[in-house]
C-alpha cells in the first residue's frame, strides 16, 4: 500500500449519543479506545445514564482533562422507552 494510500478512519460527523452508541462508536471519541469504551460501555450495562461531562469521570481512566475534551463530541440526551400496554391499563 502506497503511503498516501492509508486507510482512513471514520470520523464523527455529529455529536456521538453517549447513552446509546455502540461500544464500537466510543472508540471515535479522541481519547477513548477498546479498554475505555469497554468501561464505558459496562458502566452503561450496570444502568449508569450519562447526563453531563462530569459523570464521565465516574469511569477510571477519564479524568477532568478527557471528560472537557470530550464534553462538545457527546449527545448525553437520555431516551426513555414507554411501555404502551400499561398506558391503557384501568
Amino acid at each position: 500500500m502506497h503511503p498516501s494510500e492509508k486507510a482512513r478512519q471514520p470520523e464523527l460527523t455529529a455529536p456521538l449519543p453517549i447513552n446509546s452508541c455502540s461500544e464500537d462508536s466510543l472508540t471515535l471519541l479522541p481519547g477513548v479506545g477498546p479498554v475505555l469504551a469497554g468501561r464505558i460501555q459496562a458502566a452503561r450495562a450496570c444502568g449508569q445514564i450519562f447526563h453531563d461531562a462530569a459523570d464521565l469521570r465516574l469511569i477510571k481512566g477519564i479524568g477532568p482533562a478527557l471528560s472537557a475534551r470530550l464534553d462538545s463530541l457527546i449527545d448525553f440526551t437520555v431516551f426513555t422507552v414507554v411501555d404502551s400496554s400499561s398506558a391503557n391499563s384501568p
